[in-house]
C-alpha cells in the first residue's frame, strides 16, 4: 500500500487492467510490468505532498534531533497564506513518531482573540486524548508522574485542559489568591505539567499554527516556555503569515514579533524558516503528477502560464487547475488522445485573485452533494477546524459516515487534512478559506451556515 493515496489505484478499471494483464503474461516471465501504470481516472488528482522543501524539512529534522538531545529548541516559520507552512511542519510527524515523541498542535483563529490559551488548550487537549488511548499500565505510570509533578494544584490544570482531569480524577480545589499571586502560581504549575512531557523516552513537539492572531497570554506562556532554564526535551514551532504582522520604519509593531525579540535578547537562538512560493520546476513536477504524464513542451508552457498567475503559491495554484477543469479549460481525454488536455489560449485570459478563489469556492459548494453540504454547514458553526468524531456526534452519523459525506469536498479542496493519529489516520479536518485574507471569506461561511 503506497503511503501517498494519489500513488494507489485510482480506479476499479486500473486494478481489473492490471489483473488481467498478470493471468495473461505471468507465464511469460515477463519483467515489463508496472503496478498501476494502465490505472487512470477522470478526476483530476492533485498530489497532497510537499514539492521544493527538502532544505526546510531537514532543517525541521535537524531541530527535533537538538531537542531529542535534551535542548529546548524554538522554530518559527512564517511566509504567506497557502504558502504550506502548515503541510512542511506536519511532514516532520511521522519521523517524531518513530522516535517516540509526541507532536501536538494548535491552531489560532482569529475570530477567538477573545479566548487566551485558546491554541495551547486544544494542543494539551490532543495530548491527553492519545494518552487515554494508551494500556492501563502505561495511563498508570503518567497518572502518577503527573500527580508527582502537580501536588496539591491539579485543579490548576484541570481548570485550563478539562480532559487532565479523566486522568488523575478529581481534585481538592486550590486556595484562592491576587490576580498576581494567581498568574505566578499558574506559571509556575504549567511549567511542572509541561516537563512531565518533556522527557528523553519521549521529547515533546508543539505547534502552533497562526500565531500572527495569538493572544497576548498564549504569547507570554510560549516565550516562558521557551526562556525557562529547565526546559529541554522540547522543540516549539510557531507558523505565522509574514505579511500580517505589521512593520514600521523596518520594526515590527505586532505583539508576536515584539515577543520573539524579547526572546533573542535573552541569548535562545531562534530557528527561522521562511517558505517561499514554488519555484518554476516545482510546478512543473506537480503538473506532471497531476496528469500522470511526462514533462513535454505542452507542460512547460502550462506551468509558466500557472506560475506567472498564481506567483507560485500552493493553494491558488491548486485552486486554479481545480477551475480549470469545472470550466472545462483542462479537460481529460481517453488515453489514446493523450489523456488530460487543455485550451492554453482561453486559459491565458483567466484571472486570480483572493476574492476571485473565494467566490469559485462559495460556488463549488452550491455543487456538492446535500449531504456533503450539510456536513459543511455543522463545520463551518463548529469552526475552522473539526474533529471527525464531534461531527459525527453533532450529526447523529458514524465516523466512517462523515468521512464518506466529507469526501468530495476533501477532493476538491475545500477541507483540508489537518491533524493524523498515531495509524496516520486523519482524525481533524480544517477549512481551506481561512488561508485567504480578502474579507469575503465570510461569504463561504454565511452561505454555509444560512445567513
Amino acid at each position: 500500500m503506497a503511503k501517498n493515496a494519489e500513488d494507489r489505484y485510482q480506479s476499479a478499471w486500473g486494478l481489473k487492467t492490471d489483473l488481467e494483464f498478470v493471468q495473461t503474461h505471468w507465464q511469460a516471465n515477463s519483467k515489463d510490468f508496472i503496478p498501476g501504470e494502465r490505472d487512470r481516472t477522470c478526476e483530476l488528482l492533485i498530489p497532497q505532498k510537499l514539492y521544493g522543501r527538502v532544505q526546510e524539512v531537514a532543517t525541521l529534522i535537524a531541530a527535533f534531533e537538538r531537542a531529542s538531545q535534551g535542548m529546548c529548541v524554538p522554530v518559527f516559520v512564517s511566509g504567506y497564506s497557502g504558502i504550506g507552512k502548515s503541510m512542511l511542519i506536519n511532514e516532520i510527524h511521522k519521523p517524531i513518531v518513530r522516535q517516540r515523541g509526541y507532536f501536538i498542535a494548535g491552531k489560532f483563529d482569529q475570530f477567538k482573540r477573545n479566548i487566551p490559551y485558546a491554541s495551547i488548550i486544544q494542543a494539551f487537549q490532543s495530548l491527553m486524548h492519545s494518552l487515554l488511548t494508551e494500556n492501563q499500565d502505561s495511563l498508570q505510570e503518567w497518572r502518577e508522574k503527573l500527580h508527582a509533578a502537580l501536588g496539591n494544584n491539579g485543579q490548576i490544570v484541570v481548570d485550563f485542559i478539562p480532559e487532565v482531569e479523566l486522568i488523575i480524577g478529581k481534585q481538592r480545589p486550590v486556595q484562592k489568591l491576587g490576580l498576581t499571586e494567581t498568574q505566578n502560581r499558574f506559571n509556575l504549575v504549567f511549567r511542572e505539567f509541561v516537563r512531565v512531557f518533556t522527557q528523553k523516552e519521549h521529547p515533546l513537539v508543539i505547534f502552533l499554527d497562526d500565531l500572527q492572531w495569538a493572544d497576548v497570554a498564549s504569547l507570554k506562556l510560549m516565550q516562558l516556555l521557551i526562556c525557562d532554564p529547565d526546559s529541554q526535551y522540547l522543540l516549539l514551532i510557531g507558523a505565522y503569515r509574514d505579511n500580517e504582522v505589521e512593520t514600521f520604519d523596518g520594526a515590527s509593531l505586532h505583539p508576536l514579533m515584539q515577543t520573539v525579540e524579547e526572546i533573542q535578547q535573552t541569548g535562545i537562538v531562534v530557528d527561522r524558516i521562511v517558505v517561499k512560493p514554488l519555484d518554476l520546476t516545482c510546478v512543473n513536477q506537480l503538473l506532471c503528477d497531476t496528469f500522470a504524464q511526462p514533462e513535454t513542451a505542452q507542460i512547460q508552457e502550462l506551468a509558466s502560464l500557472l506560475f506567472n498567475k498564481t506567483g507560485g503559491n500552493p493553494f491558488f495554484l491548486t485552486q486554479m487547475l481545480k477551475t480549470l477543469q469545472q470550466e472545462l479549460l483542462v479537460f481529460d481525454t481517453p488515453l489514446e488522445k493523450g489523456g488530460w488536455q487543455w485550451n492554453i489560449e482561453q486559459i491565458q485570459t483567466v484571472g486570480i485573485t483572493d476574492l476571485g478563489v473565494v467566490e469559485l469556492m462559495a460556488r463549488n459548494i452550491c455543487k456538492l452533494p446535500k449531504s456533503t453540504q450539510a456536513c459543511l454547514t455543522y463545520a463551518a458553526c463548529i469552526g475552522d477546524r473539526f474533529k471527525l468524531d464531534v461531527l459525527a456526534s453533532v450529526t447523529q452519523k458514524t465516523v466512517l459516515e462523515i468521512a464518506d459525506d466529507l469526501w468530495t469536498a476533501l477532493q476538491q479542496g475545500l477541507i483540508l487534512p489537518l491533524n493524523k493519529d498515531s495509524d496516520g489516520a486523519t482524525k481533524e479536518l480544517g477549512c481551506s478559506y481561512n488561508k485567504l485574507h480578502s474579507p469575503k471569506t465570510s461569504l463561504i461561511k454565511c452561505q454555509l451556515i444560512g445567513i
